[in-house]
């Protein structure tokens, strides 16, 4: 049985500038690779297929929240700190990106699996 993705594309503009991987470190997340803001994908190098589609969920995300996404972010890294869970790891916006990066490494996984017989 054939199965069928919807895909939706997303405008993007991926900045690759190797000297925010220090800034990062220090202002973000240790071990930071990107941060999206709006529809541009900011990382210290580029990013392989299911990095960026970790990205473009977050393009989404800001697609459908607009401007209030970043206090739509914040209030899910404070529900999952109330929760006694991790503010970052546990953030909904990050679990539905991890799920997106996911199905893409599915894909990839599958693509380079030789045919059968």
């Amino acid at each position: 049985m054939a199965r069928y993705h919807r895909v939706m594309t997303t405008a993007h503009r991926v900045h690759v500038v190797p000297w925010l991987r220090t800034i990062g470190g220090r202002v973000l997340i240790m071990n930071w690779l990107a941060i999206t803001i709006g529809r541009d994908i900011w990382c210290w190098r580029a990013l392989d297929e299911v990095e960026l589609a970790h990205e473009l969920a977050h393009v989404r995300q800001w697609q459908r929240d607009g401007a209030l996404f970043v206090v739509h972010y914040a209030l899910a890294s404070i529900m999952a700190l109330l929760a006694r869970r991790h503010w970052y790891r546990d953030n909904a916006f990050e679990v539905a990106a991890r799920a997106a990066a996911s199905r893409t490494a599915a894909d990839v996984a599958a693509r380079r699996r030789p045919p059968l017989g």
